[in-house]
């Protein structure tokens, strides 16, 4: 029983790909931790590749419909 070079050449070539994909070393994510900065009304968090800014509006008593602090305008003049 002879194997001829038509049928090994594919064997070894499938041999090589497996033993190539076995030793490659392994895809692994360095860590990439965030980084946040509290800058008063606005926080500023980063890492690498990304950036985020969350700012919120600051608190505001409600508008007054008539009048200065609830004296009518009338009686001021």
């Amino acid at each position: 029983m002879t194997i001829t070079l038509r049928r090994l050449a594919p064997l070894v070539a499938a041999g090589a790909a497996a033993l190539a994909v076995s030793l490659a070393p392994s895809a692994s994510a360095s860590p990439n931790p965030m980084d946040c900065l509290d800058k008063g009304g606005a926080t500023m968090c980063q890492k690498q590749g990304h950036a985020r800014i969350h700012a919120t509006p600051p608190a505001t008593s409600p508008q007054q419909a008539f009048g200065f602090n609830g004296i009518p305008l009338w009686a001021l003049g």
